[in-house]
């Protein structure tokens, strides 16, 4: 059996990286040590590595999780090898025949992993693996390049999805996932419609003098403003976000699914954290015990990501209220 791979750029050229810092986030998470992103001949280069990782959360291919990724980067490298040892006149990647002996489990792995990458551009730049940006939605992101401020935003699939709902829906779109909402109009609100769906469940929290206070929070609280689902919080378990998160796993859970980089607040008695995202922001609220009770999804940001994200962060507490 031949397989011919030929889906390595050449690993001669020239290239030329943007001048100004291109930023490159991976849900809400800057991608800091692992290699700039690369313009060449037009086209965005990614490193290869923290995306096939991400992927592997979600994406069916990569069975084996993480350690699939690490025998698809030593293919990779072998492969290299290979293209090294070639004449300049064969560097195609050609593999070598094996028609004539029976293969291997780990040379069927071999070839199932060339299959995989067939279907991708990669070239070798810096000492890097790293993959067409234009190739990354192949693996199930949703992507982005915002040029005047120079961000790449990849996005896990449903990242700002919980409850069958996400940021931006409108009103009817709202009913038709849900169904029997109770709708009040937003007196004094910023939001034109607050919805409240489900069971009522006690909410406890300390005001501003320090008084613990009690009231009761719905399974889902919606927010609609001008005609856009512009904030949801649920506080039931039954829901989970798109990373498996639900009320009553502990903050940690969150920050393992989520990453390290967050901004970590304490309102009204409780431990906060708060993940920026390309769309909006992803809220874990938790008792003094680390336990989350209600998970928020909001149409901003605290930050923001490139320059902007450096700046402190004003009006969290407003933000919450």
């Amino acid at each position: 059996m031949v397989l011919s791979c030929l889906f390595f750029v050449s690993p001669s050229h020239s290239y030329a990286s943007e001048t100004a810092k291109t930023w490159f986030y991976i849900d809400g998470q800057e991608q800091r040590y692992v290699g700039e992103p690369v313009k060449i001949d037009g086209e965005w280069w990614l490193p290869l590595r923290p995306v096939l990782m991400e992927a592997a959360h979600f994406n069916g291919e990569l069975k084996d999780g993480y350690g699939y990724v690490q025998k698809i980067i030593r293919v990779l490298n072998e492969e290299r090898h290979k293209m090294s040892l070639a004449d300049e006149d064969t560097r195609v990647g050609s593999i070598e025949s094996i028609e004539n002996r029976e293969i291997t489990e780990e040379e069927k792995e071999h070839e199932e992993i060339l299959s995989f990458l067939s279907s991708f551009s990669l070239d070798y730049i810096q000492n890097r693996d790293m993959i067409r940006l234009a190739d990354v939605g192949k693996l199930g992101f949703d992507y982005y390049m915002y040029q005047d401020t120079g961000i790449i935003h990849l996005n896990s699939p449903g990242l700002m999805d919980m409850a069958g709902l996400s940021i931006g829906l409108n009103k009817e779109q709202v009913n038709g996932v849900l169904g029997a909402i109770h709708w009040n109009t937003g007196y004094g609100m910023t939001a034109d419609y607050v919805g409240f769906y489900g069971s009522e469940n006690e909410f406890t929290y300390r005001d501003r003098y320090g008084y613990e206070r009690k009231e009761n929070a719905f399974d889902v609280q919606i927010e609609i403003t001008d005609n856009a689902l512009s904030h949801l919080i649920v506080s039931d378990a039954g829901y989970e976000t798109s990373k498996g998160i639900s009320v009553g796993d502990r903050l940690n859970d969150a920050v393992r699914a989520y990453g390290n980089q967050y901004v970590r607040e304490s309102i009204d008695g409780k431990q906060v954290i708060i993940y920026d995202v390309e769309f909006g922001s992803i809220w874990f609220i938790a008792g003094s015990d680390q336990s989350i009770e209600r998970i928020g999804y909001w149409d901003h940001q605290l930050r923001g990501f490139g320059d902007s994200q450096q700046e402190e962060i004003e009006g969290a507490e407003e933000i919450f209220n």
